[in-house]
């Protein structure tokens, strides 16, 4: 019994590293809109607009896996709504709005 404890306990010491990597990566990566861990919620309408057309498809979908579960709308379609749409507010709000089909 005593074994299985501490094999529980190392693995849960293993997992919160891992936690606490992934946190510290997270956090360098809101400072670093650049990288490629940026995600789109990170990013302002005018770091969007520096972003190569290449770079903004890979964006979309990964902003598309993670939040939309009913994905009709291309990621590349979701990249063309972005350019298109100049409003007001958080990138992130506005490619709900895209996704969502207003």
């Amino acid at each position: 019994m005593i074994r299985r404890r501490h094999r529980l306990g190392a693995a849960a010491v293993a997992l919160l590293s891992l936690l606490a990597a992934q946190l510290t990566r997270g956090t360098a990566a809101s400072r670093d809109v650049t990288g490629d861990d940026t995600s789109l919620l990170y990013l302002s309408p005018a770091d969007w607009e520096q972003q190569p057309p290449p770079r903004k498809v890979a964006l979309a979908a990964d902003f598309m896996r993670i939040f939309c579960t009913d994905q009709t709308m291309s990621p590349a379609t979701l990249a063309d709504c972005l350019d298109k749409d100049k409003a007001n507010g958080a990138l992130f709000e506005r490619a709900i709005a895209c996704a969502s089909g207003r």
